[in-house]
This record gives structure tokens, sequence and C-alpha cells, in this order.
């Protein structure tokens, strides 16, 4: 990266990446965090900006240094079956990741009524287009459109029940136990993801003035965070059991028309994460197996994964509790490639550039609170079997 005169790249490959944070997934689990435990779990959020902060920086920082990504590094640093090995760890995550979006996009068909299955063989093929067309950035930039109307409608529930959220707010905090560390487990889950980290490590080619950077990596965990804390404040609003049904409550002033915005959005904001999670796989493909365009692993690896994760959708049936389970699941499938993003982090690797001193204290510390949240979300599941089969809310539903 250069420190000379202004930004050499033009603000975009970071704010993209961490805007796939906020993905369907992330926001529906900070609604039921909300609607189990309330709103001041959103203070949660806006602190896991911190921890989002350091990880996705030193992601961010890879290729602009390197000119490699995470899959590159790694092979270069420890050879061949290291990132062989890599390869397969980030495809099981991409396999959670597809699931958690697909299940993002069952519940938006849920809540407009239309037929699950179909809208799913549609998303599978959305999957496989997005990448093959791996070097587009008219296509995220299209995806990009969708997901701020997902941000616009998180933004008009919060202002369209004011008076209830204030009602909820005042209701009493978040109650210590074995709910409150699996949705602070799943809320993790829903800051940080291995598919986001991996995409914005091979996002950036060009090199890139080092304030200019950290500049808009703060920005975007700043405003996925914001928006996470809003949809936890909702969700404390709605109350209750999240459903299909009382989600499109979320926007009562839009009346009949609320499900049908509500579900595009999420529609919205689950297509972006896939294009992450499809260019990163693309990506790794062709970084780290060596294989071309056109080739049968290039084909077959989006198909794959995507359909596994479509059959992990349809089997479960329930796609909110299916995305919780899943982001306390990502917690643990993090730890592996934080260590690693660590390692490879270094003057081989990334020269001037590597991590060391407070930078590297504070990515480390920010490894150990994922590693922390999800082995206490797994202590307290084996403690409290219960919480396997769905997680009830602890908090009434705020009169109206």
């Amino acid at each position: 990266m250069d420190r000379r005169g202004g930004p050499r790249v033009s603000f975009g490959p970071s704010w993209i990446a961490l805007l796939t944070e906020v993905d369907t997934a992330s926001i529906v689990t900070g609604l039921q965090v909300g609607a189990a435990q309330g709103c001041l779990m959103a203070l949660a959020a806006l602190a896991l900006a911190v921890p989002l902060f350091f990880v996705h920086e030193v992601a961010g920082s890879m290729g602009p240094a390197s000119g490699m990504g995470l899959g590159g590094a790694l092979r270069k640093l420890f050879g061949a079956r290291a990132a062989y090995a890599f390869a397969l760890l980030m495809s099981l995550s991409d396999v959670v990741g597809y699931a958690a979006q697909y299940a993002g996009i069952a519940l938006a068909l849920r809540m407009m009524g239309l037929p699950v299955v179909p809208g799913l063989l549609a998303a599978l093929l959305a999957t496989v287009a997005i990448a093959r067309r791996s070097g587009s950035w008219h296509l995220r930039a299209a995806l990009l459109v969708l997901s701020a109307f997902l941000v616009g409608t998180v933004m008009a529930s919060a202002a369209g029940s004011f008076t209830l959220l204030a009602r909820s707010c005042t209701s009493g905090g978040p109650r210590p136990g074995a709910q409150f560390y699996f949705m602070l487990a799943a809320l993790a889950g829903a800051t940080i993801s291995p598919w986001s980290i991996a995409f914005h490590s091979g996002a950036r080619r060009i090199r890139a003035e080092t304030r200019a950077l950290r500049a808009e990596v703060l920005a975007g965990s700043l405003a996925s965070q914001a928006i996470i804390a809003m949809a936890i404040i909702t969700g404390a609003a709605l109350g209750g059991t999240l459903s299909p049904g009382n989600l499109a409550g979320a926007l009562r002033p839009l009346g009949h028309v609320a499900p049908y915005v509500l579900g595009a959005g999420f529609i919205g904001g689950s297509l972006l994460a896939l294009a992450a999670i499809s260019l990163s796989s693309t990506w790794r493909t062709i970084g780290v197996l060596g294989a071309r365009r056109g080739a049968a692993v290039f084909e077959l690896t989006p198909v794959i994964e995507g359909g596994a994760a479509m059959a992990v959708v349809v089997i479960a049936g329930n796609p909110i509790d299916l995305m919780v389970d899943l982001m306390v699941a990502v917690t643990l499938m993090l730890l592996p490639q934080l260590y690693l993003l660590g390692r490879v982090a270094s003057e081989e690797i990334m020269g001037q550039h590597r991590l060391r001193g407070l930078r590297a204290l504070a990515y480390w510390l920010s490894s150990a609170f994922i590693a922390l949240s999800g082995a206490l979300a797994v202590a307290m599941t084996v403690n409290y079997p219960a919480l396997a089969a769905g997680l009830p809310a602890s908090r009434p539903r705020p009169a109206r």
C-alpha cells in the first residue's frame, strides 16, 4: 500500500465487503436477538463494530500489500497442502453461507405467499450465473442497489414504530443465561462471516493509500453494525416469537404491501451475500486449485455447494431458527480462518504492512472474543438441549 499522496483506488471494494456482512441472515438474527433479549442488545451490536473493523482491516490490506488473496498467501507461505486444506474448509463454510442466504430467500418467499422450492431453484441458478460472471462489477453494483433497499426497509420499520420502540426499550435489559449467550454468539456470527473475509482479501488488487483503506473499512463497519442495531431494536418492538407473519408487522404503515416490500428487501440482501460467497469461491478455485474457467471443477463447485445448502434449507423447514443456528455455527467456523489470516499477515507476505504491535494485539483480542462467544454458545447448548430445538423468546410482547 502507498502512504504517499492521495488514494490510489476509488471507494468501493471494502465498502461492498462490509455490506455483505449485512445479509438477510444477519438482519433476521438481529430481529430474533431483539425479540428474545430486548433492544439494549443493540449496544452489543454497536460494540462488535470494533472487532469487525480490526478483522476486515487486515483482510482488506492483504490484496493491496501482497497482490494475492488469503488462499494464494497460504499457498505461498505453507505450500500446496495447506492451501488445499484451506480450500476444503472454505467449501464447508460456503455451504453454511449459501444455506443462510437460501433460508433468507425461503423466508421472503413464505412472507409473499410464493412457493419455496421453485424460488430456491431459481436462487441456485442465480448463484451459478454469478459465479460465472466473477469479473463483473456491474453485477455487484446492481446487487448493491438491492442491498440498499434492504437497509431502507429496516430503517423504515424502526421509524414506523417509534412509540412501540420506546416502550420496548424501557421494559428491561438482557437476561444472562443460556439463551443470552447463545444469542450473543449468533450476533457475533452475524457480524463477521468467513465468506466476507475471503471475499475482502481477494476483492482488492490495486494499491491503496493506507488511511483511505482504513477509513473505508471503518465507515463500512459502523454502517453495517448500525443496521444490525436497528434490526435488534425493531425485533424488540415486535416481541414474542418471530414468524413470517409477524415480521411484516415491522412495516405496518405500508399495509398489505408490507410483506412484499420486506420480502423483496430480504431477497436483495441474500443475493448480495450470495454474490460474495460465489465470487470468493471461484477466486479460490482459480487461485488455490489452479483451475481454469470452463474446467469441470470451476463449473461444478457452485452447483455442488449450492445444491447441498438448498437441501439443508428444505429439510430444516423453519428458516428463522435455521438462520440463527447457522450464525452460531459461523463463530466456530471462523476460528481457523482468523488464525490463518493472522499467520499469513507476515513480513514475507505483507512486507511493512505485516501484523505487528498494537494492531496485532487488537486483531488477536478480536479473534479471542469470537472464540469465546462460540465456546459459550456450544457449552450452553450442550447443558440446555432445548435450545437446539428452537429458541423461545424470554421477553413478553409489548402491548399495542
